[in-house]
């Protein structure tokens, strides 16, 4: 183990791993294979027979529902749409169960039928011990033989029982009428009988036929029972038929029955019916004595009419009671059928469920039992890969424990770069300490260039801030003389900004002026405009409205001529009244005592029309007056009309004047200031022009001020910052002569240069190629014969930015590899060593 590399123990420690992972995964997966048939054939064989079942209970839980319109309300239409959908049912039953039978089911179908919970079995349509497909094929086997045939009956026989109801529905009107001709020809019936037996009222024969007939005569001491009467007999009875008909029975005590949901009973309608019979045979046959007795034709057709509509009601209701058996004997098998069918799904329901609870038990047994063997196999696994773990992580840490010594003491003592580490193993640690010792050369050689770069430093930068401090105070009297001048500036900007702002504001007042003048001329002509329409329209709404009283007086006018029309028509109305009048006194003259009312009415309606007449002239003469004052307003309402026009055209024109000579007026007087506001723009445009200038200059002035005093705080900040550089150096100089080093050539380090000469002409410590170029760093430093050639001028350039007579700045050297074809070095390029 001693021998083998990190990374092969790293290796060994990942096939170890690979090895438990991997008889884990074996033994994961033979128990899991086992489950996973489990768990595939409760959810998905299991699942979804469930699933074909439940689809072919609910297919069957419609049949009840879809033979429904076969009982009510059974029409052609009805029972086809029937049939119809119970087509369709025991289609998708049939497919349901040929889907439940497929081979992908074989395991399923081979399952014993247990029953419920308790192991009871409820279906009828088999033997006890059956499997789950011989159940199936029962159920098949009931729908085709059974249940298809049962379905026709019961359409079948739905038609006949809406046929017969309608027909006994139709005959009972038939009935009702006969009935009532029966009940009109009751008086003839018994004037008829009356007149062929000659009984007298009191007479026994004739008082029991009017207590079967008609009730007892008026005035007679005995009464007779109404249910004796034969009428009344055979209203009851149609009424019982009707009930019957209809399905609604009432037994003698008054009870009404019922059967299967409905309000019809098969044993009483039956029995009912035989009643109503016998009693309508005794009724009939009384009547009949009586209807012979009389040999009047007319009434013995009308009973034989009813007669005939009883008889043919009675063949009606007959067989509408034996259909309405037959269908209620269908119904009840059908629902034997349709339970036996329920009870053994019911009872595959229940094979199903308790098949996947004992698989459900099977796959949580096995999942312990896997759960229990995963455990302890991962246990075992981990302990094998921690006991390897911990021997290879003590054959790894112990050397490099010994090399974190080792640093640690190089690290917290005096700076000591000197030391070395002991190289001791082979592998990856071996080339570790080897290359350790190599970076802590390379740090030694940094920290002594380092030493030399800092004291060139210090001096320049004594050297730069003795210049810098000289800057500053040339650098201060420019910005003091500066300040003079932009203060002069700063006044003459004042006086010149103080000549524009008096100028601009002499300019507003003039632009408002001139803004005053344009509105007063503005509102002045629309005074005069408003003015001008203003009359205009009050002197249109004038004669507008002398138009509409001269309309107005012309239309009183026309109608006071139709009034006057109308009174003409009244006075003829009152002249035509008062000759009627007059005919009418004469008229009643000549009638003379009859008359006489007449008269006096003749007299007042002469009266009336002579007052009439004279009122009517009165009316005349008011109108006539009316149309004369009419007359003479409308010629007064013309006159005034030419007159306001006449005053129209007087205004318009003085208003006219007047508008044209203000609108002349004020545009003299708004041309003038026009001219004095151009005038005063020109001014206070020279005047900014001249301030903006003079703002140019004095900003000009401000910069070349502030720049200087910018260069003065910056030659400042670099006077501070080479003091600072100055002292920074000097600490960082006191800080690397913490650091024990030695130049190469000492003898100190003898060593060191003999295995860095190794490592060039030999290569690196290692075999690794890529640590061959570290050590070509050196190399510059070195010749052929391993001398230490850094004094001959190859560590530095000198460049002088300051000229001859000052001292050079000293900056980093570019290091030349001639001993590796001029080439730099992968190493040139660490920023953090250089």
């Amino acid at each position: 183990m001693k021998g083998l590399t990190i990374s092969r123990k790293l290796l060994l420690i990942f096939l170890v791993n690979v090895i438990v992972i991997g008889c884990i995964a074996g033994v994961v997966f033979y128990s899991f294979k086992g489950l996973t048939g489990s768990i595939t054939y409760s959810s998905s064989t299991l699942g979804d027979y469930r699933v074909e079942l439940d689809g072919l209970r609910a297919e069957q839980s419609q049949l009840e529902a879809l033979t429904q319109p076969l009982y009510v309300n059974a029409t052609r239409h009805n029972v086809d749409r029937a049939k119809k959908s119970l087509d369709k049912a025991l289609k998708s039953i049939d497919q349901n169960i040929a889907r439940l039978v497929d081979k992908q089911f074989d395991v399923v179908n081979d399952l014993k039928v247990i029953g419920n919970k308790e192991g009871i079995r409820i279906s009828p349509l088999t033997k006890v011990d059956v499997t789950m497909g011989e159940e199936l094929a029962s159920v098949q086997e009931k729908v085709d033989q059974y249940i298809r045939p049962l379905i026709d009956q019961i359409a079948s026989n739905s038609l006949m029982l809406a046929n017969t109801t309608t027909e006994s529905t139709e005959l009972m009107p038939a009935v009702v009428y006969a009935f009532g001709d029966l009940e009109k020809i009751r008086k003839r019936l018994m004037f008829q009988y009356r007149l062929k037996t000659n009984l007298h009222n009191n007479h026994p024969q004739w008082l029991d036929f009017l207590g079967a007939i008609g009730g007892i005569e008026k005035g007679s001491d005995e009464s007779a029972d109404i249910k004796d009467n034969l009428f009344y007999q055979l209203r009851g009875q149609i009424e019982a038929l009707t009930s019957i008909q209809t399905g609604k029975v009432d037994n003698q005590a008054g009870d009404k029955a019922s059967s299967d949901g409905s309000l019809f009973t098969r044993a009483v309608g039956k029995q009912r019916l035989t009643e109503v019979w016998k009693q309508y045979t005794e009724t009939k046959d009384k009547l009949s004595v009586y209807v012979n007795k009389t040999e009047n034709n007319p009434i013995i057709e009308t009973f034989q009419a009813f007669d005939d509509s009883m008889m043919s009601v009675f063949r009606a209701v007959g067989l509408l009671n034996e259909d309405r058996e037959r269908s209620e004997q269908l119904a009840r098998s059908f629902g034997v059928l349709n339970s036996a069918i329920a009870s053994a799904l019911l009872d595959t329901g229940y094979t199903i469920e308790n098949e996947r609870q004992n698989v459900s038990n099977t796959i949580l047994t096995d999942g312990e039992r896997f759960l229990q063997i995963l455990i302890g196999l991962s246990v075992i696994g981990a302990l094998i890969s921690l006991m390897i773990g911990l021997f290879v992580k003590r054959s790894i840490t112990r050397p490099v424990n010994n090399l974190v010594e080792v640093a640690k003491d190089i690290a917290q003592g005096e700076g000591d770069l000197t030391k070395r580490l002991s190289v001791s193993e082979t592998g990856e640690l071996g080339q570790l300490s080897g290359w350790f010792n190599s970076f802590l050369q390379r740090l030694s050689d940094l920290i002594i260039e380092i030493k030399d770069f800092a004291s060139n430093i210090e001096h320049a930068s004594q050297e730069i801030a003795s210049g810098n401090k000289d800057l500053s105070e040339r650098t201060h009297r420019q910005s003091a003389a500066l300040q003079e001048t932009a203060s002069s500036m700063e006044q003459m900007n004042s006086i010149i900004q103080n000549s524009a702002e008096d100028a601009r504001k002499a300019y507003e007042r003039t632009q408002e002026t001139q803004a005053n003048v344009d509105e007063n001329r503005s509102n002045l002509l629309t005074v005069v405009q408003e003015t001008i329409h203003s009359n205009q329209e009050m002197l249109s709404n004038v004669q507008e409205t002398n138009h509409r009283v001269v309309d107005g007086m012309a239309e009183i006018s026309t109608n006071s001529e139709k009034m006057a029309g109308i009174v003409t028509l009244m006075n003829d109305i009152a002249f035509q009244t008062n000759l009627l009048a007059l005919n009418a006194s004469v008229e009643a003259a000549r009638a003379g005592e009859h008359g006489k009312g007449f008269a006096v009415v003749a007299t007042e309606v002469r009266r009336l029309a002579s007052r009439s007449a004279k009122a009517s002239e009165e009316i005349g003469q008011l109108v006539e007056t009316n149309l004369k004052s009419v007359s003479a307003g409308q010629g007064t309402v013309e006159e005034g009309g030419r007159s306001l026009e006449e005053r129209r055209l007087k205004v318009e024109s003085m208003l006219g004047s007047l508008q044209e000579s203000s609108n002349d007026n004020l545009t003299h007087i708004q041309t003038a200031f026009r001219e004095l506001a151009e005038v005063m723009e020109n001014v206070t445009t020279a005047s900014e022009e001249q301030a903006k200038g003079v703002g140019e200059v004095n900003q000009a002035i401000a910069d070349m001020e502030r720049l200087t005093q910018e260069n003065a705080t910056l030659v400042e900040q670099n006077s501070a910052a080479s003091h600072s550089m100055a002292s920074d150096t000097s600490s960082l100089t006191r800080l690397l002569n913490a650091f024990q080093v030695a130049r190469r050539g000492s003898g100190e380090d003898e060593e060191g240069d003999d295995r860095y000469r190794g490592a060039l002409r030999g290569g690196a410590v290692t075999d690794d190629t890529e640590d061959q170029g570290e050590l070509k760093y050196y190399a510059p430093y070195l010749t052929e014969d391993g001398v230490d050639d850094r004094s001959s001028g190859h560590r530095l350039e000198e460049k002088s930015e300051f000229g001859t007579d000052q001292e050079p700045e000293y900056l980093p050297a570019e290091l030349i590899d001639k001993d590796f074809g001029g080439g730099s070095s992968d190493l040139d390029d660490e920023k953090p060593f250089r």
